[in-house]
């Protein structure tokens, strides 16, 4: 009989991608004055630092114009787009890159809110009784020459938020977004475990790190593990 050799082991490497979040609120004080300014004129929050990089937030009281915002790039369901129609009815809220990104696109997902009168987080998609003012999460890319690209993110109706004294008080409001930024993938090889483990007791040893431990995984766990060298 011919002896069979055996392969040898795969090689194993691993991808681990994260991202970095950050928030920033800003207070429009002053909020009546703000509807006097002309279509299409907006106002930017000063420079903030989240995700490890700069943005502005735009307030846009009165109608915009298509031209002052990248309006055909969001990350939108179908049917979005007829959001993006200016309207003096409404407030807007977009998010640009501030400054350059050096050298590289920035990946960003990101959410605007109004916050609540006494503060806490807005309230959630769905809750009933009860006006809520929360925009759709989107992934948008911010290209490395973003030569001022901003992303729509809140469109209200003036109607209802005037209406909203949870929301506007003294001529106030306050508006928050959330950032997460994707970091550069990190790519390492290195031996790790496969688990193929159908037992639930099993699977709980390995998550509280037991399978880390190369000669405990041997001594009890060999028979449903396959080891990579």
């Amino acid at each position: 009989m011919v002896g069979m050799k055996l392969p040898p082991p795969p090689t194993r490497s691993t991808i681990t991608t994260t991202t970095s979040a950050g928030s920033h609120e800003l207070k429009v004080e002053g909020y009546s004055v703000t509807k006097l300014l002309v279509d299409g004129e907006r106002i930017e929050s000063s420079k903030f630092r989240a995700a490890g990089h700069d943005f502005q937030i735009c307030y846009y009281p009165n109608k915009y114009r298509k031209k002052d915002c990248n309006t055909g790039r969001i990350s939108a369901p179908p049917g979005a787009q007829m959001l993006h129609a200016g309207s003096n009815a409404t407030i807007s809220f977009f998010l640009k890159l501030a400054g350059g990104s050096k050298g590289k696109d920035v990946r960003a997902e990101f959410q605007f809110s109004l916050v609540p009168r006494h503060g806490g987080e807005p309230a959630a998609p769905g809750a009933p009784a009860k006006v809520r003012f929360v925009g759709e999460r989107h992934v948008v890319t911010f290209p490395r020459k973003h030569n001022g690209v901003e992303y729509w993110g809140l469109k209200i109706s003036k109607k209802e938020l005037e209406k909203s004294p949870e929301y506007l008080w003294d001529d106030s409001f306050v508006v928050r977004c959330e950032i997460s930024v994707v970091e550069k993938p990190i790519v390492r090889s290195h031996d790790f475990m496969v688990c193929r483990c159908k037992d639930d007791l099993c699977k709980h040893h390995h998550l509280t790190g037991a399978s880390l431990v190369k000669d405990v995984v041997v001594n009890y766990f060999l028979k449903c593990l396959v080891q990579v060298h």
